[in-house]
């Protein structure tokens, strides 16, 4: 899995536009170490109702270190970085640039781009700083 870095772009802020980040939530597998590690970092980790497999997960203030996202059957796979793969794993740079920390703050980070500046993030809380992943 090649490692994401978040590069600082010494600014912080939001559009004005933009009223705060609305509460980050993702549908996706996990593993228990991966769950525990998202609850104890303040998500709420939620199963999906039957028949579906995995999790709806709202992140909390701060992002865990040490998870890894990859792409799984039809989506995300979280796990942590000392667990074996999952069997059909596929590296997904993207997932893991959403779950990797915001390198100021420990924060999760959002899409904040407008299409021209691929890879631009914001972290989830104030003073929002913002970031490009390389």
């Amino acid at each position: 899995m090649r490692s994401v870095k978040l590069i600082p772009q010494n600014r912080t802020g939001l559009f004005p536009e933009h009223n705060g980040v609305a509460p980050i939530k993702y549908e996706c597998r996990a593993t228990i170490p991966a769950v525990e590690a998202l609850r104890a970092a303040g998500a709420t980790v939620e199963p999906l109702a039957p028949p579906s497999v995995g999790y709806t997960i709202t992140l909390g203030a701060k992002m865990p270190t040490g998870i890894v996202a990859v792409h799984v059957g039809h989506g995300i796979g979280l796990r942590m970085g000392n667990e074996p793969a999952f069997p059909v794993e596929h590296e997904d740079y993207w997932a893991q640039v959403s779950f990797t920390p915001c390198p100021k703050c420990g924060a999760p980070v959002v899409w904040y781009e407008a299409g021209y500046v691929t890879g631009y993030r914001v972290c989830s809380q104030p003073p929002h700083h913002h970031s490009i992943a390389k």
